[in-house]
């Protein structure tokens, strides 16, 4: 029984609003949200994390262009894949594609 009045008495506190208190942008009240609950990180590990943050899809981009580098040349056309990273290999394909 105790338990219900506690919980009646704690929606009733719930549901009366505060009408003395102004009403903060919801940016405001996410970043009084943040602060009490993140630490502020050191400046070096931001700018770190930041960078990594950055360099993901560059990254990404790189791999991809490798692997598809490796799957054509090597997998589809059946030519040995140490071929693939030899820039004489590319300067004979682009001899052939923009031959006159």
């Amino acid at each position: 029984m105790d338990s219900r009045k506690e919980t009646a008495a704690g929606l009733e506190a719930a549901a009366v609003p505060v009408k003395d208190q102004p009403r903060q942008p919801a940016s405001a009240q996410r970043e009084a949200a943040q602060s009490k609950t993140h630490k502020k990180r050191h400046p070096a590990l931001r700018a770190l994390l930041w960078t990594l943050r950055a360099l993901v899809v560059p990254v990404l981009c790189v791999a991809a262009i490798l692997g598809g580098m490796y799957v054509g040349y090597a997998i589809l056309g059946k030519r040995p894949g140490d071929e693939v990273f030899q820039i004489e290999t590319w300067k004979h394909m682009y001899d052939l594609v923009f031959a006159d």
